[in-house]
């Protein structure tokens, strides 16, 4: 029976690891040899004596040896910038040369094509001997030198332009010196001693380096060394052949050659399998590790790189939650999510780029027939330690957001009506009078008290008098804005907070209630009508606080039912007054238009420079028979509030529009400034109302200038900068009135495409004797000239006022110093006059 080799002690001494490759190793070596003996025992090979037959072969195995060579370079060259060894450099500088100096060998054989000179056995010889002396230095040298990384980035430039040298060196030689080289080769007399002896050396070169390989081979090494220690012996026996043979074309010389592509095969394997096959198979393995982890975890993970697309997907086994990973990869975010949660899951991954891991708040994700809560949990994701890309762990948290929601709406809504309970409303209406208080807003308090509701418990019972708060609830609910908060705080009272409202808004949304409720109300088996009595407390007319306030509400509401039910009630008689008032105004103004109780006033807009007269400024008057005038400070947030304003404001367009066609039909041409309210600014057909009215007037919309508060501008600025632009497309010109007086920043007023700023008057009237005002106008007047926007001042009355004025160069004025507002025949008296500024004082 067969020993195995690795129980021979030759083998045994060696590391395990090395065993099986030795194996191998061995095993081809044998083979090689027997190859050898029996081509020595063989008669010659008569036909390999022609050159037209052998040539054909030369090539082919040349060729075989120089893509080997190149393949050895190319892998470590490659393989360089992970493993960072100079000896896997040096063995890829090398057979580059190598690769060079075989591929001139082969152009130089003889029966080839001139290859700079002609082909001849010598040149050949030369080539060969270069590159068999480089082959053989540069194993030995991988051989000797320690397998350690280098660190330095030019050593390869260095060890590459070294080997280029080399053989730019054997180039010039053998090319326009060949006389400087001994004779390797005669015609008729074969081979020189020379080249033998340089054979024999190479074979020992070749020998000395697999001791050095096998050597190596005691200890687990970084590289494959029993293929370098194969390849080291193959060479050796290719040298050999080539010491035996007497002709260029005969058996020994052909088969040197296969011995030769067997070496660079061998080295090539080496290098492939620890470079790049192992690498691979180790892969292989971590990945599959890494997906039996993967598939363990319930939830879904995306890989996204740094341009947030998908580069890896994971799907979770809940049949909820299922994806193709195939359709995933290759998208990015935006093709995916949309909207809010296209945002919220942008700044979570932001959060995870500062502190490495981020959460999102629980959010919902539509599908068709289901809705799912998910959370995201994102991580950076690194690539040699730099930040390349993110994480993200997606998690189906409905179960949890369920079981949360039904904790915090047992804790916080009344069981019966599904209303805020007390401890929530109260909650709310404290967060609601604060920010009332920060932003200088009023806040309603509704006390809502059912009529006789005591009769409906006594006759029908308890069950039925729950129905029917429940019917009431969902009665009250569809009236609500998204900011008012109504509460059941027992028995059949309800209460209500309706925040950023006035005296008059709440006795609007008081009456509706009262009226909503006096329709038939079906619960149970029952239909019936109720009423209710309804005390209303203001924020911070009445109180500051909520406890005075619902005692406040409480206490209306109560004399609501003394004056017999079914009414509403306010806490204070001045406020009753006032309401009155309002509520007259209110009906009053519905009928304004109609009788012709409206009138417009121009006020004259004056240029600093020539004092010239550039325009008038549309105000709106009323004068009503028994109310007498009425300011417009007061009329205006009634229209406001009843909704009125809309249609105010398209009469006064139309009206301010048809007096400047009438003035331009007799010549005089002047600019019209007119004034939008807030609701009809965010108006959506806004600018195709304007562009009717100038077409329909023949107005060029350069005579036209809109003005808007800045407060309006500022409610919504994406949404105003869309307004505005699409006024500006039109020709108009924009003008942002009562400037100074809001929020806006010079970061926002920049992309709004306006024209002029309207400098508030409470500034203008400060200026010469406050510093605070004075600095206001002039930081103004400084930031619109770098904006390129001109400025006009609002009321001045004084010399001193327009000399400071023009002093820090503001463009225009409008106040009582230079004209009162005007009617409509005094402007047109002002227009038609040839030199305005005659008329100043």
């Amino acid at each position: 029976m067969p020993i195995p080799l690795r129980h021979l002690w030759l083998f045994s001494s060696r590391d395990s690891s090395h065993r099986t490759g030795l194996r191998r190793a061995v095993l081809l070596l044998g083979a090689m040899c027997l190859a050898l003996v029996a081509v020595a025992l063989l008669p010659p090979l008569q036909w390999l004596h022609d050159p037209a037959s052998y040539l054909p072969l030369h090539m082919l195995l040349e060729t075989l040896a120089i893509i080997a060579a190149s393949l050895v370079f190319a892998i470590s060259w490659a393989c360089y910038r992970r493993l960072k060894t100079d000896t896997l450099l040096s063995l890829a500088c090398g057979f580059a040369g190598v690769a060079l100096l075989d591929f001139s060998h082969m152009l130089s054989f003889q029966g080839m094509p001139v290859f700079i000179t002609p082909a001849d056995p010598e040149k050949a010889i030369n080539f060969w001997l270069a590159a068999r002396g480089m082959a053989a230095g540069t194993m030995l040298w991988v051989a000797l030198r320690p397998w350690k990384a280098s660190g330095h980035r030019l050593e390869r430039w260095a060890i590459l332009g070294l080997s280029l040298f080399a053989v730019t060196m054997v180039y010039l030689t053998v090319f326009r010196h060949p006389y400087l080289l001994p004779r390797t080769f005669v015609g008729g007399q074969g081979l020189t001693a020379y080249k033998v002896s340089l054979e024999y050396l190479l074979i020992a070169v070749h020998l000395f380096t697999a001791c050095c390989f096998w050597r190596s081979i005691r200890e687990p090494q970084p590289f494959n060394v029993t293929a370098l220690f194969c390849a080291s012996l193959a060479m050796a026996l290719g040298e050999l052949c080539f010491t035996l043979y007497t002709s260029f074309t005969d058996q020994f010389n052909l088969l040197g050659h296969v011995f030769k592509v067997i070496a660079y095969w061998l080295l090539y394997k080496g290098i492939f399998v620890e470079a790049i096959e192992q690498p691979y198979d180790q892969l292989t393995r971590s990945r599959a590790q890494l997906q039996a982890t993967f598939d363990a975890i319930p939830d879904m993970l995306f890989e996204l790189d740094e341009r947030e697309r998908i580069i890896n997907c994971h799907a979770s086994a809940d049949a909820r939650l299922k994806v193709d990973p195939k359709q995933m990869i290759g998208k990015s975010m935006p093709e995916l999510l949309s909207g809010d949660l296209l945002q919220q899951c942008r700044q979570t991954m932001r959060n995870a780029s500062k502190r490495g891991y981020a959460q999102s708040q629980p959010f919902i994700l539509e599908q068709p027939g289901q809705a799912l809560w998910l959370q995201l949990s994102v991580s950076t994701r690194k690539l040699g330690g730099r930040p390349n890309g993110h994480v993200l762990l997606v998690r189906d948290v409905s179960l949890l957001k369920q079981q949360e929601e039904r904790i915090l709406h047992l804790a916080h809504f009344d069981s019966l009506t599904g209303l805020p309970n007390q401890t929530l409303f109260r909650q709310r209406v404290t967060l609601a009078l604060g920010q009332a208080r920060r932003h200088q807003q009023s806040v309603a308090l509704l006390l809502i008290d059912l009529d006789h509701f005591k009769h409906i418990n006594d006759t029908l019972g308890h069950r039925a008098g729950d129905q029917l708060l429940c019917a009431v609830a969902k009665r009250l609910r569809p009236h609500l804005r998204t900011e008012d908060i109504l509460s059941r705080q027992g028995g059949d009272e309800f209460i209500l907070a309706l925040p950023d409202i006035e005296a008059q808004g709440a006795m609007h949304a008081a009456q509706r209630l009262l009226g909503d409720l006096l329709e038939p109300l079906h619960f149970g088996n029952h239909v019936t009508t109720t009423s209710a009595s309804i005390g209303i407390a203001l924020y911070p007319n009445d109180s500051d606080n909520l406890e005075s306030l619902v005692q406040h509400a409480d206490a209306a509401m109560y004399l609501a039912k003394q004056r017999g039910r079914n009414n509403v009630q306010f806490y204070t008689a001045d406020l009753q007054a006032r309401m009155s008032r309002l509520m007259e105004l209110e009906n009053a103004l519905r009928t304004a238009i109609e009788h012709n109780e409206l009138c417009l006033y121009y006020q004259p807009q004056w240029a600093l420079v020539g004092q010239r007269l550039t325009g008038f400024e549309v105000l709106l008057r009323w004068q009503h028979p028994t109310l007498g005038s009425i300011s417009p400070a007061e009329f205006i947030p009634v229209a406001e509030s009843s909704g009125q304003i809309a249609q105010i404001g398209h009469w006064v367009l139309k009206q301010g529009l048809a007096q400047l066609a009438r003035w331009r039909h007799k010549g005089l041409d002047t600019l019209l400034a007119i004034n939008l309210s807030a609701v009809q600014f965010r108006s959506t057909d806004l600018a195709e109302q304007i562009a009717e009215l100038l077409e329909s007037y023949q107005i060029p919309p350069e005579c036209l200038e809109l003005e808007l508060t800045e407060g309006t501008a500022m409610e919504d600025p994406a949404q105003a900068r869309l307004q505005l632009s699409s006024l500006r497309q039109l020709g108009v010109r924009l003008a942002i009135d009562d400037f100074g007086t809001g929020f806006s920043s010079l970061a926002q007023l920049r992309h709004f495409p306006v024209d002029t700023l309207k400098i508030d008057r409470s500034f203008v009237q400060d200026i010469d004797h406050d510093q605070g005002s004075a600095d206001m106008v002039r930081s103004i007047i400084q930031m619109a000239h770098n904006l390129g926007i001109s400025t006009l001042a609002e009321g001045v009355e004084t010399a001193r006022q327009l000399q400071l004025l023009q002093q820090l160069e503001c463009e225009a004025i409008q106040g009582f110093l230079w004209g009162q507002p005007l009617d409509c025949a005094s402007a047109e008296t002002l227009l038609a006059s040839k030199n305005s500024a005659a008329i100043l004082p």
